[in-house]
C-alpha cells in the first residue's frame, strides 16, 4: 500500500503554539504550513492551539473543512507572562478529549503549553507523538522536560535546522531525529503584477523607485535597525529608493522601536511602515518590493534559526539579501540564488543591498534562481515525501507493536 494512502485515515491531535488567523510570522507560518502539508496527505487534523495577542479570554472552536476542525484558546496580550502559562490547563483539557481518539499526536517542542500536554498524554494514551523543535526562544522549558525524561519518549523529533538536530541529540538525548526545515508555499509566493501595480499605487511608490522590503515581527534579534542604518547609508548616494518595512507595531520589552527610531534618523519621508498582514496577504505586499532584507544579528536564537521569510522571499523571484547565519546559510548559497551578509555588519548589509541596485540585470538572474531554489528545495512537493515517510513509519510501528502484544 502506498504511504499516502495508508494515511488517508489517519487522525491527528496537533498542539499549536499559534492562532491560524494570527500574522504570518514564526510559530503561526509553521502551524500553517505544516497543516497544508498533513491535509495534502489527507490527514484529519483536530488543531488546539493558543494565542497570546487577543484582547480577552476565550475559547473558540471551528470546523474549517472535512479534514481539520481547531480549538483556539485565547489569551489577553496584555497578561503577564506568568498568567499566560495558565493557558496550559484548556489545552490539556481539550488535548485530553481529541487524543481519545487520535491515532498520533504532533506537537511545538519548545513551549511548555504545548509540548507538557503532549508528552504526558502520549504516555496515557500510548499514542505515537512527534515533536516539532523550531527554536531555542524557551529552551529552559525543554531543559525541564528532558530532566524529567520525558523528551526521549518521542518516536520523532522534527528539527527546522542542523543546529536544532545536533542540539536535541546531544543535550536532551533524541535518537530519531529527522531534519525539516521551514518550507513556503510557492504557489501563493511568487510574484503578482496586478497587486505589485495596485500597492504601489496605494502606498506612493513612483514607478522608478527601488523598494526594499521587510517582513516581519520587530523582535531585537531581527536587526531591523541595521538595516535602517544601511538604508539611511543608502539614501545619501541613491535618490530614488525607499524601505517598507511590514511587521506588528505593538511593542514589548524585546521589541525594537521601529517608528521611533525611523522619526529619530530622521528617515521618515524615504521608510513606509505597513501593519502587519494575515499571512495570505503578505505575497501581495512583497511584490510591491523590489528587493527582500533578513538582516538577523548574531545570537543563539538566531544561529538556530531557519525563518520561513527566507524561502518566501526566494520564492517570490526577487533579490535577496541576508544574514549568514543558522539555517539560512544552508537555504541560501552565496551570489546564485541570494546574497549572504555578515549578521550585524551595516557596511556590509548597505555594500550588498547597493550592488543590486548596481547590477539589475544579474539581480534579476539571482531572483530567478531563489525561486528555482525554493521550489526545488523548500515547497510543500519538496518536503512532502519527508514528513510522509516519518509519518508511515511511525504508524507501521504502532501496528506492528500492536500485533506483537
Amino acid at each position: 500500500m502506498k504511504d499516502t494512502e495508508r494515511l488517508k485515515e489517519l487522525k491527528m491531535t496537533y498542539i499549536g503554539q499559534a492562532d491560524l488567523e494570527g500574522p504570518g510570522t514564526g510559530g503561526t507560518a509553521r502551524v500553517k504550513t505544516m497543516i497544508a502539508l498533513f491535509k495534502e496527505l489527507d490527514i484529519k487534523i483536530d488543531l488546539i492551539s493558543y494565542s497570546f495577542y487577543s484582547n480577552k479570554f476565550k475559547i473558540e472552536h471551528k470546523k474549517i473543512d472535512t479534514l481539520l476542525q481547531t480549538t483556539t484558546i485565547h489569551v489577553p496580550n496584555n497578561l503577564p507572562k506568568f498568567l499566560k502559562v495558565f493557558a496550559i490547563f484548556p489545552v490539556f483539557f481539550y488535548t485530553w478529549k481529541s487524543c481519545k481518539n487520535s491515532d498520533i499526536i504532533f506537537a511545538d517542542f519548545i513551549a511548555v503549553v504545548t509540548s507538557l500536554p503532549a508528552i504526558l498524554l502520549r504516555k496515557l494514551f500510548n499514542k505515537p507523538l512527534i515533536l516539532d523543535y523550531i527554536d531555542v526562544a524557551t529552551v529552559n522549558v525543554i531543559d525541564v522536560l528532558h530532566n524529567l525524561k520525558y523528551t526521549k519518549n518521542a518516536d520523532v523529533v522534527f528539527a527546522i535546522s542542523h543546529y536544532l538536530c545536533e542540539r536535541a541529540n546531544s543535550e536532551y538525548g533524541c535518537k530519531n531525529i529527522i531534519y525539516v526545515p521551514i518550507f513556503a508555499d510557492t504557489d501563493q509566493f511568487k510574484m503578482d503584477l496586478k497587486s505589485r501595480e495596485k500597492l504601489r499605487k496605494e502606498l506612493g511608490i513612483k514607478k522608478e523607485e527601488i523598494v526594499i522590503g521587510y517582513a516581519g515581527s520587530f523582535w531585537n534579534v531581527e536587526g531591523v535597525p541595521n538595516l535602517l542604518k544601511a538604508f539611511k547609508n543608502l539614501t545619501k548616494k541613491q535618490l530614488k529608493i525607499k524601505l517598507a518595512i511590514m511587521g506588528t507595531m505593538d511593542l514589548s520589552s524585546s521589541s525594537d522601536n521601529i517608528p521611533k527610531l525611523v522619526k529619530d534618523m530622521n528617515i521618515k519621508n524615504d521608510v513606509i511602515l505597513i501593519p502587519s498582514q494575515p499571512h495570505e496577504e503578505v505575497p501581495k505586499f512583497l511584490s510591491a518590493f523590489d528587493i527582500l532584507c533578513c538582516p538577523k544579528i548574531d545570537c543563539e536564537v538566531n544561529r538556530a534559526a531557519n525563518p520561513i521569510k527566507v524561502p518566501e522571499y526566494l520564492s517570490m523571484g526577487l533579490p535577496t539579501v541576508a544574514s549568514a547565519i543558522g539555517g539560512i546559510t544552508d537555504t541560501i548559497e552565496d551570489g546564485v540564488d541570494g546574497l549572504l551578509v555578515k549578521p550585524g555588519d551595516v557596511e556590509d548589509l548597505e555594500e550588498k543591498l547597493e550592488w543590486i541596485m548596481q547590477n539589475p540585470e544579474q539581480a534579476k538572474e539571482i531572483g530567478r534562481n531563489g525561486r528555482k531554489t525554493a521550489i526545488e528545495k523548500y515547497s510543500y512537493e519538496a518536503i512532502e515525501n519527508t514528513i510522509k515517510q516519518a509519518i508511515s513509519e511511525i504508524v507501521d510501528k504502532k501496528k506492528r507493536n500492536k500485533m506483537g502484544d
